[in-house]
């Protein structure tokens, strides 16, 4: 018999918005309008991949404390157009600074979904109270929400930024159940992200989906796995 719950917590990024889609669509208009190919960089196919290799390692570090928010989004960039083979004699740091800009500003207003999203979140609106737990910035996450209207389902967006904790680590899931009103027995979260999502879900007592379309192979012990979002509705 399946168990019952009562709170429903979302990551976002990767989860419900689809980051890699989003991104890759801003990044090819990127590329093309600033004819990156005069700097060196051979493709915005090429271009793309290595902002993804340098961005998932920023924000392995950001997670864990050893960068900060300033670092992340002010190096970003140049990291990828040096991972990239850029010219970088002829980049300056005025135009690092209004790419930099440019992807923060175009990012956020893509409004691609994760398959089956709309169709889960009509679902469980209707039975449950949703909440998103996100490390994503907080200035950035309502405008993703917003822009690709899903804002509307959640009860609450609670961001590391406003919690003063990131996820994996218990404070984030404290302050989720304090403005929630949810407690860990009856809550269950519902991820991407094995080390964030999952086993901090895990360690503060939580049940856990762990989302892997991917079908990524691991070791981790999780409540429950599924590669499409639809299978939720077998779940909850």
């Amino acid at each position: 018999m399946s168990k019952t719950y009562k709170y429903i917590f979302f990551d976002l990024d990767h989860t419900l918005w689809d980051f890699d889609g989003n991104a890759k669509q801003v990044l090819r208009d990127l590329y093309e309008l600033h004819d990156l190919a005069r700097l060196g960089v051979v493709s915005s196919e090429h271009f793309i991949e290595r902002f993804f290799e340098t961005n998932d390692a920023l924000w392995a570090q950001y997670n864990v404390g050893e960068i900060d928010k300033f670092y992340l989004r002010n190096q970003r960039f140049r990291l990828v157009f040096e991972n990239a083979g850029a010219l970088m004699s002829l980049i300056s740091e005025s135009f690092l600074k209004e790419f930099n800009k440019q992807f923060l500003q175009g990012n956020p207003k893509q409004n691609r979904l994760m398959p089956g999203t709309i169709e889960v979140l009509n679902y469980l609106h209707t039975k449950y109270p949703l909440f998103i737990i996100t490390n994503g910035f907080e200035e950035v996450q309502s405008i993703k929400m917003e822009n690709s209207k899903i804002d509307g389902y959640f009860d609450r967006i609670i961001t590391s930024e406003k919690a003063g904790f990131k996820k994996p680590f218990a404070g984030i899931f404290n302050y989720a159940m304090k403005w929630s009103g949810a407690n860990a027995e009856e809550s269950i979260m519902i991820g991407d992200n094995l080390d964030t999502d999952i086993k901090g879900a895990r360690d503060y007592g939580m049940d856990q989906v762990y989302f892997n379309p991917e079908r990524k192979p691991h070791q981790e012990e999780v409540t429950h796995e599924i590669q499409q979002l639809d299978e939720l509705l077998g779940i909850l």
